[in-house]
């Protein structure tokens, strides 16, 4: 496009609103082909904001897909208990439905140490004035344990040993004494339960007393192991009591802890699916028929819509072979709906057959072969959206090249044409000047010639 200025016609000929006139005409025409590339260009910028928009509702799509997929495959177990003071359960993927029942005989206790010396002040005041421990807590040793040279006070220590634990031994200052004559102790405990071990040592010898009275948790799983046998011990709270169930201690006592199955997760995910689904059938039929929108008549449209019909269209072949069988139905109107009871009974006879006939993106089943499908239009490399969305924007860069080329061609005409009106101006205008000049002189002429008579 022209950078340089083109210049206002201004005429002073009795003829200059013509010439104006023509140099506007001449624009107009000029500009027609602009006009109809313009036009063409909103008519692409449409396509494309529509395509965007059906390429996000389609992606919103897939991601329902993603959400089933999740909750299919996270087992969707429901615990219930006899006593749920005594423990929580928690089951993964994988875990065998059932009853089991927990008898927790001794939750288990931690073990604490304190100093046996003490200080007034932390802050300034240290147990020893050494400059490297060795802790032994958890049932590990923890070497070279510094407190910062320049601040080797009982507060320095604390923060050197629970960085170098890393959270897995709890050092803290207990005041033993009174507010107006206070006592700190170094206190240590260990975050296992279980007698054992906690000293620290100086390179002199052991800075703390004796630990305190510690126990494992000890228990039972089905009552086993029968008396006499030791019942089972460990040295936390978190046990695994069968595969890929383990429970979260909390006191003594006896729990049945009943493992079951539901479909909750599924059917709330599937209902995620169901919406997004009309979402999308409904943005698509925005664009067809007489009254569609920028995409109405465009091939896409129908490519889409088939897509959307064969996702729902898969077939299995166990006890679930369709949608149907999971509760998702079409109304006379093309609009699906679902019925958690559906889902319900079909998973009470198999619920394995539920999970096989929905399956997972990555091996097979209707997720799969759905997500396959939704793949193949919302790809950002290869997919139909992006194949379109390419295809359009190259042709608005087109017509953009066009627009400013024709463009040019319009501001050149009119800056030639300005040129030539006003040089044919300018020239009429000096000869309009002539010709009043010689009217003034004949008629002055013609006065005098009368006077003299």
């Amino acid at each position: 496009m022209s950078s340089s200025a083109i210049p206002t016609f201004s005429g002073t000929s009795t003829f200059s609103s013509d010439f104006t006139q023509v140099i506007t005409r001449a624009q107009s025409i000029a500009s027609l082909p602009i006009s109809l590339l313009t036009n063409q260009k909103n008519t692409l910028t449409g396509e494309q904001s529509a395509l965007s928009s059906l390429s996000a509702t389609f992606s919103s799509l897939q991601a329902s897909l993603l959400g089933i997929g999740t909750s299919a495959g996270s087992g969707n177990y429901s615990v219930s208990y006899s006593d749920s003071s005594v423990a929580n359960a928690i089951p993964s993927s994988g875990a065998l439905l059932g009853t089991y029942n927990l008898q927790v005989i001794d939750p288990g206790s931690k073990a604490s140490a304190a100093s046996t010396a003490t200080v007034t002040d932390p802050t300034t005041q240290n147990i020893s004035s050494s400059s490297s421990f060795t802790l032994t807590a958890n049932g590990q040793t923890y070497a070279n344990i510094m407190p910062p040279p320049n601040a080797n006070t009982l507060t320095s220590l604390v923060s050197a040993i629970n960085t170098a634990t890393q959270g897995a031994v709890q050092a803290t200052i207990v005041n033993v004494g009174t507010p107006s004559q206070p006592s700190y102790q170094l206190s240590i405990q260990n975050s296992s339960y279980g007698a054992l071990p906690i000293t620290l040592d100086d390179g002199s010898g052991n800075l703390l007393g004796t630990p305190t009275t510690a126990t494992s948790i000890q228990y039972l799983v089905n009552g086993q192991p029968a008396s006499p046998a030791t019942p089972l011990s460990a040295d936390t709270r978190t046990l695994s009591i069968a595969p890929n169930l383990s429970v979260s201690v909390l006191k003594a006592g006896t729990t049945d802890i009943t493992v079951s199955q539901n479909t909750t997760n599924i059917a709330n995910a599937i209902s995620g699916f169901v919406t997004a689904y009309n979402n999308t059938a409904q943005a698509l039929a925005g664009q067809r028929g007489q009254s569609g929108g920028a995409l109405a008549g465009q091939s896409i449209v129908s490519t889409l819509s088939q897509s959307l019909h064969d996702i729902t269209g898969y077939n299995g072949s166990g006890s679930i072979q369709s949608i149907a069988d999971l509760g998702l139905t079409f109304d006379q109107n093309g609009t699906l709906s679902f019925d958690s009871s559906v889902l319900s009974s079909a998973a009470a006879r198999d619920f394995q057959g539920v999970t096989t006939f929905l399956g997972n993106t990555s091996t097979g089943g209707f997720l799969k072969a759905a997500n396959d499908l939704l793949n193949g239009i919302t790809d950002s490399t290869s997919g139909s959206f992006a194949a379109a969305l390419n295809s359009v924007t190259r042709e608005i860069t087109s017509t953009d090249n066009q627009i400013s080329t024709d463009q040019d061609r319009v501001d050149l005409l009119t800056k030639n044409l300005t040129a030539q009106m006003s040089a044919a101006d300018a020239l009429i205008a000096q000869m309009q000047q002539q010709v009043t000049s010689m009217t003034n002189l004949f008629a002055a002429m013609t006065a005098n010639q009368n006077a003299l008579k």
